[in-house]
């Protein structure tokens, strides 16, 4: 696990003292070790001193904790070179291959694998890994780089291109250093933003830099500089398995198990963050009939605040599955870390269970270097509560366009109303769920601002009510694939956008921000492939994740365990928003840095709060989270004008 940059040029040299500044943006993610690589690819000269491409790379040491793991890394030729985050967990199994096809290795590293991979295998190689990664290779005879990111996207990679300059890097604030690199905020992206909560791929902050979306690689040829982005993978539902429930439920057993036990490879210690609830419980329960099992170590937090505190359901996993577990209690002191912890992300990004993620990551990081969780469960297994009521809108799929612009036009002429429960906000919040298909209005169910929200808050020449919120990637997915039942289409909308930008980003910033690997069986390539081919009623048929709730009874977890209402990481966010009225008011009432949004609509969101008891509090820590990033970042950037 480790953090990685990169940068090449037709019009300037690079030097160590670039890439180390570069580098020190992320230091956090590889502390144990640095390494830079200088490569001129005018003249494939070998400078020390300067070079038009240039490698950096930090390592945390997971696999191999020895010299020969150092990066950038070369083949024995000297001809691939390799900067790379992540870990391949079924590296040993591709090593044994490739020795008999004749190539040998210096180390016991993944990295080595990764390279003798691409070298036999080219671009099919990424099919090979079971993991999560995010690498550049270099072909110094081709002179063309070769960059993926893992299928769930666990590991993220930004990159440049403005037909001079390419750059990569881990993140965003990698970039901040080079003047080259354009770092002006897209107010679309903002807009997108506040919907989501996050800014889904393969847009960023920044109008001018993107994300390579999971399931992507690139192929930039040095020569003609040329950028070409492909899709390896996707999440498919078709055809599905012709099983019983039984014989599905052994496999699914099988397949979990499977992926749990190997994803405890490391040579140093590993831990599992256990919530009490069935995800993290699953991750233990059948740890502990792995018979090669012995320790396992358990944590978990709570607060205060009992209706927050799941502390007591995890001690009682603890106890019937014999882990050494610790809990930590988080007492946040918000007033001087609230700051810090947004700034951890190098965009805005606002669930506001960050804030006990990165307590919790903090403290395990005493402990241990590798961690098991629960994400992706839900997802998969269809266990968000907005399945179930989403389910039922199918009939928006049938309306004609002629209704949905009658009704986006009424929507555009009501007046903001942010009472959703009588009058004009009733009419808006029916409008607003009348303004689209299944797929259009799927947002609303992520507790973000709906469009006419943001149609308000905005310059209304900027942002239109029509505006979609999903990236044509997930409107081209359902094209091709018209005929998916409704919670296999509202699932594959998550495992595309919600797991891999939400989910899985705010697990890798808060565990490599204490230089911490989080990992996640459920998202496994096997699994993944096997779970989504079964009926939906073997995933959600009387109770949410009916077959992993049966597979855990099994194992001896309690019923009222298994069955209890889902709570999932929930901090207690209207108290936090009450403790910190004086910053909010002082980043999103008394600040400039929000300009760009009305300041009567600012006004408004902040009074309505307040007047009803802090239940618009979502809103307000959506603003604030934005208000405090572009605040901690504004001498990196610009803000995009708006025009009219």
């Amino acid at each position: 696990m480790c953090g990685i940059v990169g940068i090449f040029s037709t019009k300037r040299k690079f030097n160590s003292c670039n890439l180390e500044s570069m580098l020190n943006y992320i230091s956090h993610r590889g502390p144990d070790d640095s390494g830079i690589k200088l490569f001129n690819t005018f003249d494939n000269s070998n400078s020390e001193v300067e070079a038009n491409l240039a490698f950096g790379h930090k390592r945390l040491s997971i696999i191999d904790l020895s010299k020969l793991g150092h990066q950038p890394m070369s083949d024995k030729s000297g001809k691939y070179w390799i900067t790379y985050n992540g870990e391949i967990f079924n590296f040993k199994e591709i090593k044994e291959e490739l020795i008999k096809k004749g190539y040998s290795f210096n180390s016991n590293t993944d990295t080595e694998v990764i390279i003798y991979s691409y070298i036999e295998h080219g671009e099919k190689c990424l099919d090979l890994f079971r993991g999560f990664f995010a690498f550049c290779i270099y072909d110094i005879e081709k002179q063309e780089l070769f960059l993926a990111r893992d299928r769930l996207g666990s590991k993220p990679l930004k990159y440049y291109f403005d037909g001079d300059t390419f750059a990569f890097a881990s993140e965003l604030k990698s970039f901040y250093p080079i003047p080259e690199i354009k770092k002006i905020v897209s107010l679309d992206s903002i807009s997108e933003y506040l919907s989501l909560k996050y800014i889904p791929s393969p847009k960023t902050i920044f109008k001018d830099i993107k994300k390579l979306s999971s399931g992507h690689f690139i192929k930039f040829s040095l020569i003609s500089k040329t950028l070409v982005v492909k899709k390896y993978w996707q999440p498919l539902f078709e055809p599905k398995e012709k099983i019983s429930y039984d014989e599905a439920k052994i496999k699914t057993k099988e397949l979990l198990s499977d992926s749990i036990n190997i994803r405890m490879i490391s040579d140093v210690p590993v831990g599992v963050f256990l919530s009490g609830g069935i995800d993290s419980s699953s991750i233990v329960a059948l740890l502990r009939e792995n018979e090669n099992t012995k320790d396992i170590n358990t944590f978990s937090v709570g607060f205060n605040d009992s209706k927050f505190d799941e502390r007591v359901y995890a001690k009682e996993i603890s106890t019937i599955f014999k882990t050494n577990h610790t809990e930590f209690l988080v007492e946040p002191n918000l007033e001087n870390d609230l700051e810090m912890i947004i700034n951890n992300y190098d965009e805005p990004f606002s669930d506001p269970s960050i804030i006990p993620t990165y307590y919790l990551a903090n403290r395990v990081s005493d402990y241990v270097k590798v961690v098991l969780g629960g994400d992706g469960a839900d997802e998969m297994l269809s266990g968000y509560k907005r399945y179930n009521i989403h389910k039922r809108n199918a009939f928006l799929n049938y309306f004609p366009n002629s209704f949905y612009d009658l009704n986006n036009k009424l929507l555009s002429r009501l007046d903001l109303s942010l009472n959703k429960s009588k009058g004009i906000g009733k009419l808006s919040r029916i409008s607003e769920s009348l303004s689209g298909n299944l797929l259009d209005t799927y947002y609303l169910r992520l507790t973000g601002f709906s469009r006419k929200q943001k149609f308000e808050l905005f310059n209304k020449d900027f942002m239109q009510i029509t505006k979609k919120v999903w990236n044509n990637d997930i409107y081209d997915y359902f094209e091709t694939h018209k005929n998916l039942n409704n919670i296999d289409s509202l699932m594959a909308i998550d495992q595309i956008t919600h797991l891999p930008e939400y989910i899985l980003t705010k697990s890798d910033i808060s565990g490599m921000a204490n230089s911490i690997e989080a990992r996640a069986p459920f998202i496994d390539v096997k699994f993944i492939e096997w779970i989504n081919k079964l009926e939906p009623s073997f995933k959600n048929k009387g109770y949410s994740k009916r077959i992993l709730k049966d597979i855990l009874e099994e194992t001896g977890v309690p019923k009222h365990i298994i069955h209890r209402k889902k709570a999932g990481f929930t901090p207690p966010l209207q108290g936090w928003i009450k403790d910190l009225d004086l910053l909010v008011k002082k980043y999103i009432l008394d600040s400039n840095i929000l300009d760009f949004f009305d300041k009567n609509i600012r006004k408004k969101i902040y009074d309505f709060n307040i007047e009803n008891k802090y239940s618009f509090s979502n809103h307000v820590w959506i603003l604030l989270v934005l208000a405090i990033w572009l605040e901690s970042n504004k001498e990196f950037i610009e803000i995009e004008k708006i025009d009219g």
